[in-house]
């Protein structure tokens, strides 16, 4: 095997299928982990994978064991030219990546991972990666991620890795650049029509003050001046100049305080005018209570006169006694006549029972003659009743007018009553000033007329004042427009100044613009550069591979691997037969699944023995590349991994325990190889290893 590193040991703490800490020492020999799915052999070699460059198999696997406790942490321990080197490797909990890694020389001194290792430090991990620990110059700080396993082999062989790497990162980056032109320049065009329209739309509110300027005629004062005219207005309004708190205040400032002292002016002389107009109106309201009140008085004494003298010609100078006896004796009266006048009809009744001229008188018994006797009879019954009768009527209405008039009269008595109470209270309520000037027998409709006059001063001064804080609302509006205008005027220069602000910002774009158009230029040239370089090289590399190729496989038919030119840099792997006159070249599809599974492993095969190889290839990890393998292949792959293994440490997982047990000790020499099989796994305790030396 060639000098350089190779792995001694591993400790695996942790890691996946480990659930407790266990040391495993290759010997720096080669590596065959034997046995069944689920024992733990993709688990020895993910955690060497792990340990070297802290990353698994698969992007965001979990590695921590979760029935261990304790850290995750794989220990690789390398050798180089008899020295001893240890590369510690922590995953860091909480975020599934691991720490930096500790590496430490035989002393037990720590030393950066890119000096002594650079390659391992620059290449990511990957299934069927090879491992190169030969120092390189200028070793670069990041693999081209857009190149798979393949590709890296092959550029890494022809020693253009870094123009490989140059190209992919100046894709990267002109990508980048192309989104970051595209974003800058959406963003500049919408900064740019923002501030562009708020300038027009502030230019618009400029115009619309200057087409009626509220300074009046000239030039457009300035804020100095227009804080002056604040100043005055506000000495004008409050009578005296502002005080020490205005005194270098803005001219916002200034008119929200001369806001404050109109408003309070208007209402304390509109307040002191409205109080004296409200108390000539109450004196006035009482003066008219008590005129009107006097008026009812005089009204009601007048009805109280008619109702009397109506009751006087109802009583006809007699008293309510008087007419009672009276309206009793005529009762009487009209009593008596009554009988008399049933009696005569009785009797004019009887002396209608008889037959002869001549009756007996009802009363007297005298015979008169019959037609003599009844009419005397009923001429004294008719007068009876008739003259009886009217005198009670008579009597009984007047009776009935006087006692309805006297309870009017009562009626009206009272509210007379009533009245004059109000009038002494509506009196006492007059001001004492009005109460002597009635008690001097002055007319209470002039005092009236009085008042009224005084409140129609008072009603013209209140419009006087209205009109006066119209005028100074004017005045203070048009000054509010000064500072609407010097506010806009502010706006339209910090709008400006953004604006050339922005003309710079443009012309630094144009100038990553023009940069961007470089790299593009520099992108053309490498790209040209190296597909010219790898048109001459990969005739050559697609000779080595297909003898690595023919020599695994033994296809009967495709014994040849073309890396085709058709999409360089990018290379694409094709298959072709040396027996086929046409020289068409198909797809590695085509390929049975023995074959495919031969593709992950000839890059390794092809370059480790290459005799012109620019770097040594130490370490090559294979993860069951016997899948879809049958014995005969199988056979083949061992004596192509013995060759390979001369070159390089081999660390190999397979599922075909009992073939390899058997072409092992044919193919290797017994002290260069060391078969661990996983015997039994526990989520407890992990994998039990049964280690075997030969």
């Amino acid at each position: 095997m060639a000098t350089g590193f190779s792995v001694q040991s591993v400790e695996i703490e942790g890691f996946k299928g480990f659930a407790s800490s266990q040391a495993i020492d290759f010997k720096s020999r080669h590596v065959f982990l034997l046995g069944r799915n689920g024992n733990g052999k993709s688990s020895i070699v993910e955690a060497v994978r792990w340990g070297l460059f802290g990353s698994a198999y698969r992007p965001n696997e979990v590695v921590k064991n979760q029935h261990y406790s304790g850290d995750c942490r794989v220990t690789v321990r390398l050798i180089r030219d008899g020295e001893l080197w240890t590369l510690r490797r922590t995953l860091n909990l909480g975020t599934g990546s691991s720490s930096e890694p500790i590496l430490t020389d035989r002393h037990g001194n720590r030393r950066p991972l890119r000096e002594v290792m650079p390659q391992l430090d620059s290449v990511d991990a990957g299934e069927g990666t090879h491992i190169i620990f030969a120092p390189q110059s200028a070793p670069l700080r990041r693999q081209p991620e857009d190149l798979d396993p393949f590709e890296r082999t092959v550029f890494n062989y022809l020693g253009l890795t870094h123009p490989r790497a140059l190209l992919s990162n100046l894709n990267d980056f002109l990508e980048d650049q192309t989104d970051l032109e595209h974003e800058l320049d959406e963003e500049l065009t919408d900064v740019r029509k923002n501030i562009d329209g708020q300038i027009a739309e502030e230019q618009t509110r400029r115009s619309s003050i200057l087409n009626a300027p509220p300074w009046g005629t000239g030039p457009a004062p300035s804020i100095a001046a227009s804080e002056q005219k604040a100043r005055r207005f506000i000495e004008e309004i409050t009578g005296k100049p502002p005080g020490d708190d205005l005194q270098g205040s803005s001219l916002e400032a200034l008119l929200e305080s001369a806001e404050s002292s109109l408003s309070e002016r208007r209402t304390q002389d509109r307040g002191s005018l409205e109080k004296r107009s409200e108390e000539l109106a109450k004196s006035r309201g009482l003066l008219e209570e008590l005129r009107s009140v006097s008026a009812q008085i005089q009204t009601q004494e007048s009805i109280i006169q008619g109702t009397k003298g109506k009751l006087a010609d109802v009583y006809d100078d007699q008293t309510a006694d008087e007419l009672q006896q009276k309206l009793t004796d005529a009762k009487f009266e009209a009593t008596t006549e009554s009988i008399k006048g049933r009696i005569v009809r009785d009797a004019i009744d009887l002396i209608g029972r008889g037959d002869s001229e001549e009756v007996p008188c009802p009363i007297c018994d005298s015979h008169h003659d019959r037609q003599v006797l009844e009419s005397t009879l009923q001429g004294t019954a008719t007068q009876s009743d008739d003259s009886a009768g009217s005198i009670v009527a008579e009597l009984e209405s007047r009776l009935q007018e006087s006692e309805e008039l006297e309870l009017r009269l009562g009626t009206e008595e009272s509210r007379l009553k009533s009245l004059r109470d109000n009038e002494v209270n509506a009196a006492a309520l007059v001001d004492s000033e009005d109460k002597a000037r009635l008690a001097e027998a002055e007319d209470i409709d002039q005092l009236i007329e009085n008042y009224v006059q005084k409140e129609s001063i008072i009603d013209a001064q209140m419009e006087d004042q209205d009109a006066w804080s119209a005028s100074k609302r004017a005045e203070l509006n048009r000054l509010k427009e000064e500072s609407r205008f010097h506010r806009i005027q502010r706006r339209l220069n910090s709008l400006q100044i953004n604006r050339r602000e922005l003309d710079r910002v443009i012309e630094s774009y144009d100038s990553l613009v023009a940069f961007g158009q470089s790299a593009r230029t520099i992108e053309e040239v490498v790209n040209s550069q190296l597909n010219e370089q790898l048109g001459q090289e990969i005739p050559r590399v697609s000779e080595v591979l297909s003898r690595a190729f023919s020599a695994l496989t033994q296809h009967p038919w495709y014994d040849r691997l073309i890396i085709t030119n058709s999409v360089l840099p990018k290379l694409q792997l094709r298959v072709a037969s040396s027996q086929d006159p046409t020289g068409r070249e198909d797809p590695t599809g085509v390929l049975n699944g023995q074959a495919e599974s031969a593709l992950v492993v000839v890059p390794h095969f092809a370059f480790s023995q290459t005799d012109d190889t620019p770097t040594e290839v130490y370490l090559v990890m294979l993860d069951d590349p016997t899948r879809a393998l049958d014995t005969e292949h199988i056979n083949i792959l061992l004596e192509r991994l013995r060759e390979l293994g001369r070159n390089v440490q081999l660390i190999v997982a397979s599922q075909e325990t009992e073939r390899f047990q058997e072409m092992i000790p044919k193919v290797f020499d017994e002290d260069s190889y060391v078969i661990i099989e996983p015997t039994g796994w526990s989520p407890h305790r992990g994998p039990t290893l049964k280690i075997m030396y030969e």
